[in-house]
C-alpha cells in the first residue's frame, strides 16, 4: 500500500491484450501500468457491481472478465457491461472464471455455471463443466499440470500420474490455494504457508523454496501469473503484490564470506581460484563454480601483508599472486605472505598496477614511474622507467599486453608503448608516446583492452573510447560512453563489450573493426546494488575462464553470466492513459476521429509503455501529426503538453523502448479534430472577402458618384460659359466681322462718311464685347472673390448695369440670413444672368433688382421696362439663346423655383424663390 496499492490482499490477477496489469481486491479492481495503480469500484465512471474481486479472465478480444461476490463483469474499451442474477447467472457470487476450448467464457457460481456468448448468458452441462474446477488445468512440453484438492499436487503423462506432492510433506503450508504453470515447464505453487517452484530436468526434479529470509517463504499466496515478458508476478493475502524477474546479476558481498563489500580489484589464478581485494579489509580468495561461491580463505596485515587496502593484483604463471598496496608490494607463494620493498629498487611503494609477463617478470606501476623486474636476470634486475627516461608520464595506471608483444601504459599524459626488445635488436624496450595529436579523444587514460585480432581498446575518463587498429587511434563515436568515465572494458566473447563505468555497467554488440550498437545500460533498476564501480584499481573487471564476467564494486563483487544473460525481446505495448483539454477529460474509445470543441488552449497527453520488468527504465518519444514535424524525445517523461495549437485535424502518437533499448515502432495513436471558431472557418474568410469586396465596390461607386457629380457641375459650368460667350462675345464678333465687311466695302468705293460711320459701330461692338467679356470673367471669379454676402454681390452687379441708357436701382428686404455656399452661388448667378440680359436684349430704361428674405422663403426679383417677348409653355429661351435655360438649371440646382412672366412691350420679371428650412431660421434668429 505504500506504493499505492489500494489494499494489500491481491485475490486475483490477470494481463490484457493491451498489457495492463489487472489485481482484484476486496476493495474493487486495480489497473497497474508498472508506476500507478488505478482504483475501479462501485462508485467509479466504469462501476462495478461489487467491491470485492475474486477472478479474473482476460479475452481473446481484449476484454476484462470480472467475477465478484455481485455479480459479473465485463470491461472493454472502457464500458462495463454486468451481468447478474437478472440476466440469468445462478448467482452473483463468482468462484472462477476460465474458457472452454471452444473460447467460450466459463462462469462457475455458488449455485453452478453457465457459459456466455456474446451478451447473453446459456447454460452449460455438468460435461463442458467437467465437475468441480480445478486449481490449476495446463499442459506444457507433454505435462500435464493438476491440482484437483487444496491438498496435492499432480503431475501425469499420457494419463498416468507420475508425481505428486502434498502439503504439509513436501509442500509448506496447510492448504494449496494457488498454482501457476510458466513457459519454461516450472510449476508455481502456492500456498497458506509460502511459494515453491517444482521444475524437472535430466538429472530429475526438485522443489525450489524460498530462503525464510524472503516473505514469500511463509505468507499466504492468494494468485501468481506469468506476464508477457516472462515476469512472475504472485499476489499475497496481507504482503501486498510481488514481481519475481530473471535475475542479471548476482552480487557477493560480506554475507556471502567476503571480508566487506567494498571490492577493489579481481583477479583469476590459473587454478581457478577468484583473488578479491577489498578497500581495507584485506585479500580474499574464493573458488567458483558459475554462480556458486565458495570461500577458501582472507589475507590480511596480520598474515604479512602491507596494507589492507589492495590497489593491484596480478596472477603468475607459477600460482604466485602479486598484490599491491598503498604501502609496497607483497607476493603470495604457496600461501605464505612475503614482502617486496622499496630497497629491491622500486620508485615508489604506492602500487597502482601489476603485470606478469609469460616469462615470470614482473612489471610495477607506481606514482613515480613504471618498474621491471625479472627474476631470471643476473642479481634480479630491476629496471626503472620515468618520465626522464622517455614515459609519457610517472603516474602509471593500467596496463596490458598485446598479440604483437607490445606493452601498452596508461597516464594520465596519454598512452606510452614498449616495444619488445629482441624485436628492435636491443636490451631494453623502445618507448612510444601518444596523445591526443596522435588521434586518442583524451590524455588521461583509464582502461585499457588488447583484443585477439590484434586491436587495442584504450577508455578514458570522461570522453569515451578509442581503437588503435594497429596503425591508427579513432574513437568510436555514436556510443552511450562518450561523456562517462570508463574504469575497465571486458569482451565476453559473445560479440559484446561490457563496460565498467561511472555510471554503472554497460554493454554493446560489437564486430571485429571496433563498431558498437545496441547500447544497454545497467543500474539499480536491473539488479545492481548502485551504480558505483571501483575506480583507480587495477585490474577492477575480470572474465574467467569459464566465461562469466566479474566486477569490483564499493557495494560487492558482480558477477554476470553473458551466455545466459537475459535480454527483453518484448516491445512494450504502448496505452494512452488520458487526454485532456484545458483540463477537461476526454473520451479516448471514440470509433471516429475525436471532434474537440473550439476554443481550447492547452493539451494534455498521459502515457504508459507496458513493460514490467523495469519499467523505471522505459524510454519515450512522441510526435503531434499536423504540428511536430519530428519525433519528441521524451526520455522517461509519460506526459506530453501543447499549447495554442491551431483549429485543424491532428494524431498524436507515441512509442516506447523497453529497458534493454527495443522500441515499439507501432506504439499507439490518438486522432482528433479541434474545432475552429466562427471567424477561423473557410466560411469566414468567404464571407469577409465578399464584405472586402462588397466595400472596395461600394468605395468605387461612391467616388464615380463624385466624380460624376464634379463632371456635372463642370459641364453645367461650361455650359453657362458657352451661353454666355455665345450670347455675348460671339454675337459682339458677329457685329464687327460684319462691320468690317460692310468697311471694306465701302472703302473700296471711296465713301469715306459711310466707312466711318460703320467703323464708330464697329468700335461700339468691340467695347461692349470686350465689357461682356470682363463680366463673364468677373462672374468665374466671384465666387473666391473677397465679398462676404449675396446682397452685396448683387448691389454690385446691378450698379454696373447703370450707363447706356439703363438706369439700375437695387432693394433689399428683410433681415439677412445666410445660406450654404453653393445655394448662395446659383442665386447670384441668376441675377447676374438676369441683368445681362435685360442689357443685352431688353432695351430697357430702367432696371429694379430686389432681395427679398422672407420668414419661410428667399427670393430674388429682376423686373425691366424693356421691349418683352412672348413666354410660351415649354419654352425657355429663343432659339440660339441659353440665358433663361441656364437659369432653370440653377433653380433647380438648389430647389427652387424660377417664373418669368413677360408680355411684348410691357418689359420682363424674373423671380427666384427658395424656401428655408425652420431650423435654419431659428438659427437665424427669425
Amino acid at each position: 500500500m505504500e506504493n499505492g496499492l489500494p489494499q494489500n490482499t491481491v485475490k486475483a490477477m490477470a494481463q490484457t491484450r493491451d498489457g495492463f496489469l489487472w489485481l482484484g481486491t476486496e476493495v474493487g479492481l486495480v489497473r497497474f501500468d508498472g508506476t500507478n495503480f488505478v482504483l475501479f469500484d462501485q462508485d467509479s465512471k466504469t462501476a462495478l457491481p461489487g467491491n470485492d474481486v475474486h477472478c479474473l479472465l482476460a479475452g481473446d478480444d481484449g476484454a476484462l472478465w470480472i467475477g465478484t461476490s455481485d455479480g459479473l463483469a465485463r470491461l472493454k474499451d472502457g464500458a462495463v457491461t454486468t451481468f447478474t442474477t437478472a440476466n440469468g447467472l445462478p448467482s452473483n457470487s463468482i468462484r472462477s472464471l476460465y474458457k472452454s476450448p471452444e473460447g467460450e467464457v466459463i462462469v462457475s457460481t455458488e449455485n453452478g455455471g453457465v457459459g456466455i456468448e456474446g451478451s447473453r448468458v446459456v447454460p452449460v452441462s455438468d460435461q463442458r463443466m467437467g465437475g468441480p474446477p480445478a486449481l490449476l488445468r495446463a499442459e506444457l512440453a507433454d505435462k500435464y499440470y493438476t491440482i484437483v484438492n487444496k491438498t496435492t499436487v499432480e503431475i501425469s503423462h499420457n494419463g498416468r500420474t507420475e508425481q505428486s506432492f502434498a502439503v504439509g510433506k513436501e509442500l509448506p503450508g496447510t492448504r494449496i490455494q494457488t498454482a501457476y504453470a510458466d513457459r519454461e515447464g516450472g510449476l508455481w505453487i502456492g500456498t497458506n504457508g509460502g511459494l515453491v517452484r517444482w521444475t524437472e530436468n535430466k538429472s530429475g526434479n526438485k522443489i525450489d523454496r524460498f530462503p525464510l529470509t524472503d516473505p514469500l517463504a511463509t505468507t499466504s499466496i492468494l494468485s501468481i501469473l506469468e506476464d508477457r515478458e516472462g515476469n512472475i508476478w504472485v499476489g499475497t493475502e496481507t504482503g501486498g503484490l510481488h514481481i519475481l524477474r530473471d535475475e542479471r546479476f548476482r552480487t557477493f558481498g560480506a554475507r556471502d564470506g567476503l571480508s566487506s563489500d567494498a571490492t577493489t580489484t579481481v583477479v583469476e589464478d590459473n587454478s581457478g581460484t577468484l583473488w578479491i581485494g577489498t578497500s581495507g579489509s584485506g585479500l580474499n580468495a574464493f573458488a567458483h563454480n558459475g554462480s556458486s561461491f565458495t570461500k577458501v580463505k582472507t589475507l590480511d596485515v596480520r598474515n604479512g601483508l602491507y596494507s589492507d587496502v589492495i590497489l593491484s593484483l596480478a596472477a603468475a604463471p607459477n600460482g604466485d599472486i602479486w598484490v599491491g598496496t598503498p604501502d609496497g608490494l607483497n607476493r603470495i607463494h604457496n600461501g605464505v605472505v612475503s614482502p617486496f620493498p622499496s630497497a629491491d629498487g622500486l620508485p615508489d611503494e604506492f602500487i597502482r598496477s601489476l603485470l606478469v609477463d609469460a616469462d615470470g617478470s614482473l612489471w610495477i606501476g607506481t606514482r613515480r614511474g613504471l618498474a621491471h623486474w625479472n627474476p631470471g636476470s643476473p642479481g634480479n634486475q630491476m629496471d626503472i622507467f620515468t618520465q626522464a627516461t622517455g614515459l609519457g608520464s610517472d603516474l602509471v595506471g593500467a596496463m596490458a599486453r598485446d598479440t604483437r608483444g607490445n606493452l601498452w601504459v596508461a597516464t594520465l599524459a596519454g598512452l606510452s608503448r614498449l616495444q619488445d626488445p629482441h624485436l628492435q635488436g636491443s636490451t631494453k624496450p623502445s618507448i612510444s608516446n601518444f596523445t591526443a595529436t596522435e588521434g586518442l579523444s583524451s590524455n588521461v587514460i583509464t582502461a585499457l583492452l588488447p583484443r585477439q585480432d590484434g586491436t587495442l581498446l584504450i577508455g578514458t575518463n570522461g570522453q569515451g573510447w578509442n581503437l588503435w587498429d594497429g596503425q591508427h587511434f579513432s574513437p568510436v563515436a555514436r556510443t552511450g560512453l562518450n561523456h562517462t568515465a570508463i574504469h575497465a572494458i571486458l569482451d565476453d566473447e559473445h560479440g559484446h563489450l561490457w563496460f565498467a563505468t561511472a555510471n554503472g555497467i554497460a554493454r554493446c554488440d560489437c564486430d571485429m573493426a571496433g563498431g558498437c550498437s545496441h547500447w544497454m545500460e545497467f543500474g539499480p533498476a536491473d539488479g545492481l546494488r548502485g551504480r558505483e564501480m571501483a575506480t583507480n584499481s587495477h585490474p577492477s573487471a575480470w572474465r574467467s575462464r569459464d566465461g562469466w564476467l566479474w566486477f569490483a564494486t564499493p557495494k560487492g563483487l558482480v558477477a554476470i553470466d553473458p551466455a545466459h544473460f537475459p535480454v527483453n525481446t518484448v516491445p512494450p505495448p504502448v496505452a494512452l492513459i488520458r487526454f485532456a483539454a484545458d483540463d477537461v477529460d476526454q473520451p479516448l474509445y471514440e470509433t471516429d476521429r475525436l471532434k474537440v470543441q473550439a476554443g481550447h488552449n492547452h493539451f494534455q497527453f498521459d502515457y504508459a509503455g507496458l513493460s514490467f520488468t523495469a519499467p523505471q527504465k522505459v524510454r519515450y518519444r512522441f510526435m503531434l501529426e499536423g504540428f511536430d514535424h519530428q519525433w519528441t524525445e521524451a526520455g522517461a517523461r509519460r506526459s506530453a503538453y501543447y499549447t495554442n495549437i491551431p483549429p485543424g485535424n491532428y494524431t498524436f502518437r507515441v512509442q516506447a523502448a523497453n529497458n534493454d533499448g527495443l522500441w515499439n515502432s507501432d506504439g499507439a495513436a490518438l486522432a482528433f479534430t479541434l474545432r475552429p471558431h466562427f471567424y477561423q472557418t473557410v466560411w469566414f474568410y468567404i464571407l469577409l472577402a465578399a464584405l472586402a469586396a462588397g466595400l472596395i465596390v461600394l468605395i468605387l461607386r461612391l467616388r464615380l458618384l463624385r466624380a460624376k457629380r464634379q463632371f456635372d457641375a463642370v459641364l453645367a459650368e461650361r455650359n453657362r460659359i458657352a451661353r454666355e460667350v455665345h450670347d455675348t462675345l460671339a454675337q459682339g464678333y458677329v457685329g464687327v466681322s460684319v462691320q468690317l465687311e460692310v468697311l471694306s466695302e465701302l472703302l473700296r468705293y471711296n465713301k469715306t462718311e459711310a466707312a466711318i460711320k460703320h467703323l464708330d459701330t464697329a468700335r461700339q461692338h468691340v467695347r461692349e464685347g470686350l465689357a461682356e467679356a470682363r463680366q463673364s470673367i468677373w462672374a468665374l471669379r466671384s465666387q473666391d472673390s473677397g465679398e462676404n454676402t449675396l446682397p452685396v454681390k448683387l448691389r454690385r452687379s446691378t450698379e454696373q448695369a447703370n450707363g447706356n441708357g439703363i438706369e439700375a436701382s437695387f432693394s433689399l428686404y428683410g433681415a439677412y440670413r445666410p445660406m450654404p455656399e453653393e445655394k448662395e452661388r446659383e442665386f447670384l448667378r441668376v441675377g447676374q444672368e438676369a441683368i445681362h440680359n435685360v442689357k443685352k436684349h431688353a432695351g430697357a430704361t430702367h432696371l429694379v433688382v430686389q432681395l427679398e428674405y422672407g420668414p419661410a422663403e428667399i427670393a430674388l426679383v429682376v423686373r425691366d421696362d424693356g421691349r418683352g417677348f412672348e413666354v410660351k409653355d415649354g419654352a425657355d429661351s429663343p432659339p440660339g439663346h441659353y440665358g433663361l435655360t441656364g437659369m432653370r438649371e440653377r433653380a433647380d440646382a438648389i430647389g427652387g423655383t424660377l417664373e418669368v412672366n413677360s408680355e411684348r412691350g410691357s418689359g420682363t420679371t424674373v423671380r427666384l424663390q427658395v424656401m428655408t428650412p425652420k431650423d435654419a431660421q431659428e438659427r437665424s434668429g427669425n
